[in-house]
């Protein structure tokens, strides 16, 4: 099953995600994976955390801007690994016409391997595209 993705629309000025992270902290929230991109004054902060529902609504009711499309919140999360390397991966999503939007790596590592999140097109085809093929994606329960 897809992992939520939390995408926080925010100011690109210094404090912004200080502000966004003693929220996480104070909430005892675990943050398994973290983006951020700047476009001029605005920055996107997307990240894969154990709990997207409690943060969901403490974001909220604290302020801060989420995006809210379907298409923005929903990854699939594998690890990289010695049998199933970046490559592997990637090139079984290509040969089944799955694009890849967009990629970045965990901030946990599970097991001694990095977890990589990838943003596809079709997250259920990929899921069940790398599971026939022996790759593990991961869960939230593998996030607690």
């Amino acid at each position: 099953m897809p992992l939520l993705q939390l995408s926080v629309i925010s100011e690109n000025k210094p404090g912004a995600m200080a502000k966004l992270a003693s929220v996480l902290d104070r909430k005892k929230i675990r943050v398994f994976a973290l983006s951020i991109a700047e476009a001029g004054e605005v920055g996107l902060i997307r990240m894969v955390v154990n709990d997207a529902e409690v943060v969901v609504r403490q974001l909220e009711s604290e302020g801060f801007m989420l995006a809210k499309s379907k298409k923005n919140v929903e990854v699939i999360a594998v690890l990289i690994t010695e049998q199933h390397s970046l490559s592997e991966i990637t090139r079984l999503l290509d040969d089944n016409e799955v694009n890849i939007d967009y990629a970045y790596s965990s901030s946990i590592h599970l097991n001694g391997k990095s977890g990589l999140i990838l943003r596809v097109s079709d997250p259920d085809k990929s899921e069940r595209i790398l599971k026939e093929n022996g790759i593990r994606t991961l869960t939230t329960t593998d996030l607690q």
